[in-house]
């Protein structure tokens, strides 16, 4: 997590092949919904399509572009490969197509339909390279450190924080630390109801997170072990010394073990 301005901002970096292909389909489609571009397509320089942005259903005229452009993908990946293009825009009858190198071995390509001027080209243009840097980071799989980000265009930056914020809200919930998270509470739950009753149980979980400053479920390792020496003075006060020992010796070893497990 990092710091926001007067608060925790709770991020993500994608630490598993899902997570990676989520973070960069919601750039694509940030990218093709801000340009209205029709079709967007990160691939690499063998002809390989590593993630895209494609509407439902395409127009004949998209079609047609859409056909055009993978006729000329040897060529494009030929140019791309030999590392003598970087950036190219080329304007046919039937559209654009936006074709932007992401490092040495991938690049974005994108295409619209409708009509698009040389003058009107800055924005679309602006938006794309600065895609580009933000894909080429998540494609190497770079930590997202502070010293990095402060390295970065603050833009990208920006942007790079945005994506792990969006990835957290979307996606923590299928992390293995969630589900330690709920294995834990679930078991001192159901510890605690069985030796004071659901609403001392509850009272004493709500008591103990609020001393914790945070949800069961974004607690740390460490936050759990001194939660738990919290919650067992609290069951002492509830129920008294031996039933408080008795947790302590019982339910120590296996709320370590729930810890260590989803590691």
């Amino acid at each position: 997590m990092v710091k926001g301005k007067g608060k925790t901002e709770k991020t993500m970096e994608a630490e598993s092949v899902t997570l990676l292909k989520h973070m960069l389909e919601m750039e694509l489609a940030k990218v093709r919904e801000e340009n209205a571009f029709d079709v967007v397509l990160f691939m690499g320089v063998d002809g390989r399509i590593f993630s895209s942005s494609i509407p439902a259903e395409l127009s004949p005229d998209q079609y047609r572009l859409l056909n055009l452009v993978k006729g000329n993908l040897v060529h494009i990946c030929g140019q791309l490969g030999s590392k003598n293009m970087k950036f190219s825009v080329q304007q046919y009858e039937v559209g654009s197509v936006f074709i932007s190198g992401v490092g040495e071995k991938a690049f974005l390509l994108m295409f619209t339909s409708r009509p698009v001027e040389v003058t009107q080209m800055e924005a679309p243009v602006r938006s794309v390279l600065q895609a580009s840097a933000v894909l080429r980071h998540l494609f190497e799989i770079r930590p997202l450190t502070e010293e990095y980000l402060a390295r970065q265009p603050p833009e990208v930056a920006a942007e790079l924080k945005r994506l792990t914020r969006r990835l957290f809200v979307e996606k923590y919930e299928e992390t293995g630390e969630f589900r330690r998270n709920m294995e834990v509470l679930k078991f001192l739950r159901e510890g605690l109801v069985g030796l004071v009753g659901v609403g001392p149980a509850q009272e004493i979980l709500q008591l103990v997170f609020s001393e914790a400053g945070t949800a069961a479920k974004f607690m740390k390792e460490e936050q759990w072990m001194a939660a738990f020496d919290r919650l067992v003075a609290r069951l002492r006060e509830q129920a008294g010394d031996v039933a408080a020992e008795r947790a302590k010796k019982e339910w120590g070893p296996e709320v370590r073990r729930l810890l260590k497990s989803f590691v």
